[in-house]
């Protein structure tokens, strides 16, 4: 009988023994065929030289009866020695018909390994003909309803096969892989398992049955153990499987050690956290080099087999060093298959996506996160955490459109209840998930109002969920509520102690509300415990950037001002050590400036330094100064801050020589004083009150006190555009002094209106660029002189460069009227502020 998993017997009528035929003589007789018949049996010629000899007989004229036997003896020996594609190629030579029952068997078997279903099945139908009450034509029928898609047809040819149960070996063995290939077909790998593992022990020398039970081993779900059994079979008898079948064992086996790996990760802290992974990558990177070696040997129709085992290998690294928190070096690998023309599957472009959004090169993973997607097709399920990596991604490269048509497309696909469930209304894990990206896209978009709003329903729907606890605290945070934020972060912690979003949010709070010290300290411990997380590399990136050395420059210039000065200009800056003892910083002020007005030019020349302690809810700084000029060249500087709760701001200031004071007085060699005071009333980040108080204190014994009041309010807040207005009042008096070189109203007033509109142009992941126009009018009223109007308007650039940098620079222009006289002044400004390494 003919097996269909090993190679064809060779059935044809006994032949006498007689000496090999001599291979070089071109005619043909009976005595010579039998001879190399027996010959091929025997083992002393190979089937190659068989086949040689055989196919010049057929290019010879010789009889029917003879064209029949040596082209089934050639099919049969070709099939036996694996060359499937030269059986066929042979039993083509003649009609079906006239090939020798011995024959057809190979024949099917042939046709069957090289997926010619219409030559099989003529193969069966004329073998089955011939022999109707056979079992091989049977089993040979139901194989071919099997490739045939035709599993109720194979089904029914086993159960016919199958009663009465057979007795021989080679039958129940036949049955037994029929049986184990419908359950294949049937998707129930456990089932399929018990059948090879059964007629495994009939025949423990069949090295193909050994080698289908291993790869449904793998498959289901134990394919460490499948390629460990594998190699000890190779050991014990070489041969047992082929380079490529032992590789491609060894690819899923280091997948699923993978996935073992990276559940070991999550269930361990420190240095223990990649034990597992890096042993996955070791061995990886011993695959490949079987891999890549094996393959320069291997025959070339195995080529395409070799090059999607090395393809798996690859995306199965690229995404080990993902998940191992090495995302430069799965770019590397990814650049370099890239480079080769390789295909990855979509989880490898998956994993090369997310580097690539790791390392805050979003731009260039859109495109590889929209490949991945498309090349998952049906195999995707919705939603898939590609998809939640093409959303972010979307939204880093500033296309919002596309991340909110891709989120309702999210929404639609996510049902609240799960469909298919033995028992009703058995809720939909994913659909938290779904829901909760809402919000946190909401916040991600300067949507904070709105974002509370859905944090507000999914946490009073679902407390317990961390994940919309982590986006309610997140959104205190945004809104300028420090003190909530905290409480919602501390209480997320205690729940939920191993949440990397809690503690990293936990530390990002504590920095917002002035706790350096327990910052440190926790930032410190995830460091420790999770070394390898990216998220965590990014919040220690922004707390550096927070509490080091930094440099704050304020510049200005302008024009046209004759009752200030027709030109002037000054340079603020600050630079800042880091902080000491998680609460002091040294800092160095300068203060340079010039002003040219029409009693003279001043230059003006300033430096302090200072110390400055802030801890929680306090800041107070004090610093020692120094000017070129002045009556109060030699003066001292303090501040003292408080944060009285979420809602206010309080804060006292003193400056002994003021950088307020005219460029007119300055010429004239008078100084002054600076005291203020400011209460500030904070809604939310779209909602502020403030009330202020200064007072100047002149040399020449002038007085002058101010008071502001200001309300701002953002009505518009989208992720390209917000508008904000500023309603401000104030008002001042001062002692009337005639000799005063400089303005000086006995009182005056104001009221203003600014309207600010800001457009995103431009976005990279934490890098943005804003163009923004203000424009405000109001009315001035000066004592003696009456009201007049008055109006600014600004033009600026915004750049936010991440913790690195930030830069704001632009025009003014403005009229205002002096003394009954309109005057139009025309500036430029800077402002920047980075940290310094």
């Amino acid at each position: 009988m003919l097996a269909l998993g090993t190679s064809a017997a060779l059935a044809q009528p006994s032949v006498a023994s007689t000496p090999v035929a001599d291979q070089s003589a071109p005619t043909y007789d009976d005595q010579r065929h039998d001879a190399l018949i027996v010959a091929r049996r025997e083992g002393r010629i190979t089937a190659a030289r068989a086949l040689q000899q055989l196919k010049a007989w057929l290019a010879t004229p010789i009889g029917d009866n003879a064209r029949q036997r040596v082209a089934s003896d050639a099919v049969a020996i070709a099939a036996g020695d694996g060359q499937f594609a030269e059986a066929v190629a042979l039993g083509r030579q003649l009609t079906l018909s006239k090939l020798g029952d011995y024959a057809l068997g190979p024949l099917a078997l042939a046709a069957r390994r090289t997926h010619d279903l219409a030559l099989q099945g003529e193969a069966v139908a004329v073998w089955r003909a011939r022999q109707p009450a056979a079992r091989e034509p049977r089993l040979h029928e139901a194989w071919w309803h099997l490739d045939n898609g035709d599993v109720a047809g194979a089904q029914a040819l086993y159960r016919a096969l199958s009663q009465p149960a057979p007795t021989q070996i080679e039958d129940r063995v036949a049955l037994l892989e029929l049986r184990g290939a419908l359950a294949r077909a049937a998707k129930d790998p456990l089932q399929a398992l018990a059948a090879y593992t059964e007629a495994g022990a009939l025949r423990p020398e069949r090295r193909d049955i050994r080698r289908e039970a291993d790869f449904l081993l793998a498959s289901a779900g134990a394919a460490s153990s499948a390629f460990e059994d594998a190699e000890a079979a190779q050991r014990a008898a070489p041969g047992s499987f082929s380079p490529l079948a032992l590789s491609t064992l060894q690819q899923e086996a280091l997948a699923q050690r993978l996935r073992w790996a990276i559940q070991a990760r999550d269930q361990r802290l420190g240095a223990e956290r990649l034990v597992a992974l890096d042993r996955v990558l070791a061995d990886q990177e011993t695959a490949l080099a079987r891999a890549d070696a094996a393959a320069l040997k291997a025959d070339a129709s195995d080529a395409d087999a070799w090059r999607t085992v090395r393809v798996r290998l690859l995306s199965d690294r690229l995404l080990t060093l993902v998940e191992s928190g090495r995302p430069a070096d799965a770019i590397a690998l990814y650049d370099t298959a890239r480079a080769t023309g390789m295909e990855l599957p979509f989880y490898g472009l998956g994993a090369a996506a997310r580097a690539l959004a790791q390392e805050r090169r979003s731009a260039e993973a859109v495109p590889v996160y929209e490949a991945a997607v498309a090349r998952g097709g049906a195999d995707l399920q919705t939603p898939d955490p590609l998809y939640f990596g093409l959303l972010y991604a979307y939204q880093d490269t500033g296309r919002f459109e596309d991340a909110e048509a891709l989120l309702q497309r999210l929404e639609r696909g996510t049902p609240a209840l799960l469909r298919l469930t033995p028992e009703a209304g058995r809720p939909n894990g994913e659909y938290t998930d779904v829901s909760g990206l809402r919000g946190l896209t909401q916040l991600y978009t300067d949507r904070p109002a709105l974002a509370q709003q859905s944090f507000s329903v999914l946490t009073r729907e679902a407390p317990l969920n961390p994940g919309y606890a982590y986006g309610a605290a997140l959104t205190e945070r945004l809104r300028e509520h420090p003190e909530a934020a905290l409480a919602r972060f501390e209480a997320l912690e205690a729940d939920s102690p191993y949440d990397i979003s809690a503690r990293t949010g936990h530390v990002e709070a504590l920095l917002d509300a002035g706790e350096f010290a327990e910052a440190r300290q926790r930032a410190e411990s995830l460091a420790a415990d999770l070394p390898d997380s990216v998220q965590v590399r990014d919040m220690e990136r922004k707390r550096r950037a927070q509490v080091g050395p930094r440099l704050d420059v304020n510049a200005e210039a302008s024009s046209g001002g004759a009752a200030t000065a027709s030109r002037e200009w000054r340079i603020d800056s600050r630079l800042s050590s880091g902080l000491i003892d998680d609460q002091w910083r040294v800092f160095y002020d300068q203060s340079l400036g010039r002003g040219v007005t029409d009693i003279g030019n001043a230059n003006w020349a300033r430096g302090g330094l200072g110390l400055s302690w802030q801890r929680g809810r306090w800041l107070a700084e004090g610093a020692l100064q120094h000017a070129n000029s002045g009556p109060y060249r030699n003066s001292v500087a303090g501040r003292l801050d408080y944060r009285a709760g979420d809602a206010w701001r309080l804060s006292a200031t003193y400056d002994g020589d003021s950088k307020e004071l005219p460029w007119k007085a300055r010429v004239a060699g008078i100084g002054a004083r600076e005291a203020g005071a400011s209460v500030g009333y904070v809604v939310n980040e779209s909602r502020r009150f403030d009330l202020k108080w200064q007072q100047l204190d002149f040399s020449d014994g002038n007085l002058r006190n101010g008071f502001d009041i200001g309300w701002s309010e953002r009505w518009v807040s989208t992720p390209g555009f917000q508008l904000e207005t500023k309603l401000g009042a104030d008002a001042s008096r001062g002692r009337a002094i005639d000799t005063a070189p400089y303005f000086n109203p006995s009182s005056d007033s104001s009221v203003q209106l600014s309207v600010r509109a800001q457009w995103l142009n431009w976005k990279r992941d934490d890098r943005q660029f804003f163009q923004a126009v203000e424009l405000g009018g109001g009315s001035y009223r000066q004592a003696g002189f009456g009201s007049g109007p008055m109006w600014t308007l600004r033009y600026e650039h915004r750049w936010n460069l991440g913790p690195r940098l930030a830069l704001r620079y632009g025009l003014s222009i403005s009229s205002h009227p002096y003394d009954g006289v309109r005057e139009r002044q025309r500036g430029v400004f800077l402002n920047l502020s980075t940290p310094l390494p």
